[in-house]
């Protein structure tokens, strides 16, 4: 069903303004992290069904196992900032910058954080996106706003077992719709 609805997405699509072309203005860029590979499936998702660039933030040291997770959730609640691998994409080329990251302890995974506290400020627009195991996001958006220092032009928040079942089309749908209607495509 996803890929129905991209397709027709995609078919429907309409071109990038051509001043927003030429200023870089509707050029995305999809950055996330993802230690499991959720965050990463929706990323790529988006990434294609925008044709945007995309960036995944690498950790220095693994996250695997339980020590991983324990570390992982440690980080997060104390708001600790890792070492992450050096980036390829600089995001002030982008007019719109996705954000996407797994909730980890009610708000962002700590790569991210370390990703946006070193990038916010070539952040010309932004949007967000989430997968948890829980109800929500708890405080993420939240959290990323205000490292942001800006409002997102949309959000998404996805449940993993939304994302794993492949369920997850129509808030996908309206989170590209609106990406769509800010970008001009």
């Amino acid at each position: 069903m996803l890929s129905f609805v991209l397709t027709v997405l995609l078919v429907t699509q309409t071109e990038v303004a051509p001043e927003a072309a030429a200023t870089g203005g509707g050029r995305i860029l999809v950055v996330y992290y993802s230690r499991t590979g959720t965050t990463q499936q929706v990323a790529e998702a988006l990434a294609g069904e925008l044709e945007a660039d995309i960036e995944q933030i690498q950790d220095v040291r693994a996250r695997s196992g339980l020590f991983g997770l324990i570390r992982s959730g440690y980080e997060a609640t104390r708001k600790i900032l890792p070492a992450i691998k050096p980036v390829t994409r600089d995001p002030s080329e982008y007019g719109l910058v996705i954000l996407g990251t797994p909730v980890w302890a009610g708000t962002m995974s700590s790569p991210m954080r370390s990703y946006i506290t070193a990038h916010a400020a070539q952040f010309n627009s932004i949007a967000l996106f989430s997968t948890h195991g829980g109800d929500d996001e708890g405080r993420t958006f939240q959290d990323m706003v205000a490292l942001c220092g800006k409002p997102p032009v949309a959000t998404l928040s996805l449940k993993h077992e939304a994302v794993v079942q492949d369920d997850y089309e129509e808030k996908f749908v309206e989170f590209v719709t609106a990406i769509r209607a800010e970008t001009g495509q």
